[in-house]
């Protein structure tokens, strides 16, 4: 009995911050634009091109045991047709003496509609690590037998899934994490890795030839919290440099800025600033992204080789304009 109330404590204590804001067991992004994968495992190969993503959240600064999260993914379309997609995403969530870590694979795979729209479908299975470490926890009863060791950890198997519309202006998504609701055993305490349900969509409006705007929205749920939804807006100028707001339901307004380079490494930023009443104990949040396409240039031909290009192609004019004529 003990023991159950110690680990009841350290949970407690590791959990409370995140339970100040919205009941979520799932780290949050504020990028999730460029952040997309790690909402939906359908987004893997729904780019021309591999992608990697970067991703660091420092979460209201200045409260002690904040979470901090890190996120690394890598996502691709596979096979000559491109339909089959493939993608691996690393993720660590650390929150006082809990710290979170998941590893995932996924297979995707991508249909299209008609001319202008595609439908993916993914699912990622891994592994989701828990830890407590023992070593920070301050309790005044040293000689009790569960405090010997220096870290209580527990591996637990995780899948998820989802599916995802999408054209070069718009896109529609929806994906469950953590349904198979998998137990997560702590000596003889039980808890449950908590089913949660994420629904995106977004479209992107020529306001003119240079500018465009994006509004998006981002709705997350998981029993038994009520759903919270996200809403954003972009301002982009000619695809290079972006700057908009977002709001988060009972938690935050967002700044965000970022700029993209020859078509191939984005870099976002965010600062959100707390609505909820934890605004009293932080100055808010930081969160910068970073995404590169592995985007095929072509080889510049030399002056030479350019040169003899232009001959043998003047050469196939003349003998293909001789042969129509020799036809009639």
């Amino acid at each position: 009995m003990k023991k159950n109330i110690y680990i009841s404590i350290l949970l407690f204590g590791s959990l409370l911050v995140s339970k100040l804001s919205v009941s979520q067991q799932l780290p949050i992004y504020t990028n999730y634009i460029l952040n997309a994968y790690a909402y939906n495992p359908a987004v893997a190969g729904s780019k021309p091109n591999a992608v990697v993503n970067l991703n660091y959240r420092n979460q209201w600064v200045g409260f002690q045991d904040a979470p901090k999260t890190y996120m690394v993914s890598l996502h691709s379309a596979v096979g000559k047709q491109k339909k089959a997609a493939v993608g691996v995403l690393i993720n660590s969530d650390n929150t006082g003496l809990l710290s979170r870590t998941s590893g995932y694979l996924t297979f995707g795979y991508h249909v299209k509609l008609n001319k202008t729209y595609k439908l993916g479908l993914g699912v990622s299975v891994g592994m989701v690590q828990y830890r407590i470490k023992l070593y920070d926890a301050k309790i005044a009863d040293t000689g009790d037998d569960l405090l010997t060791g220096n870290l209580l950890s527990n591996n637990v198997f995780d899948s998820n899934g989802g599916l995802y519309l999408y054209s070069d202006k718009l896109f529609f998504g929806v994906s469950t994490y953590q349904y198979i609701g998998n137990k997560i055993t702590w000596k003889d305490s039980q808890s449950n890795l908590a089913p949660h349900m994420y629904a995106t969509l977004g479209y992107t409006f020529k306001a003119s030839k240079t500018v465009s705007l994006q509004p998006s929205a981002l709705i997350k749920f998981s029993k038994p919290t009520p759903a919270q939804p996200e809403f954003s807006l972009r301002g982009l100028y000619k695809n290079i440099f972006w700057i908009g707001g977002s709001y988060r339901l009972n938690d935050a307004v967002s700044a965000l800025i970022g700029f993209t380079i020859k078509n191939k490494l984005s870099i976002g930023y965010s600062y959100d600033i707390p609505t909820s009443p934890i605004r009293t104990y932080t100055s808010g949040s930081h969160e910068i992204g970073m995404t590169y396409q592995f985007v095929k240039t072509k080889k510049k031909l030399d002056s030479d080789e350019q040169e003899l290009n232009d001959i043998d192609n003047s050469i196939k004019s003349k003998l293909k304009k001789q042969n129509e004529e020799g036809v009639k």
